[in-house]
């Protein structure tokens, strides 16, 4: 999956540095509430090692170049 998407870093369920880590608190996430929006595993951008879960709902798809309130992100995996 090679989609960059844009992110508020506040909207974050969850941070890790670690990939698995990261799924898995989102598999436990997704599991107490299968209803609720899809979650995506993101990789900042900026720091290769950072990893974080938000609900896919909460992408933000129109970004100004002059928006500091938003990141960019590398999608690794939805659930």
């Amino acid at each position: 999956m090679d989609e960059m998407v844009f992110f508020n870093p506040g909207d974050a369920i969850a941070n890790s540095k670690d990939y698995g880590e990261a799924v898995r608190g989102a598999q436990i996430y997704k599991a107490k509430d299968p209803y609720e929006s899809s979650l995506v595993i993101a990789q900042d951008m900026t720091d290769n090692k950072s990893f974080a879960v938000y609900f896919a709902k909460d992408e933000k798809s129109k970004v100004k170049d002059t928006d500091k309130g938003v990141v960019q992100y590398h999608l690794k995996k939805k659930i």
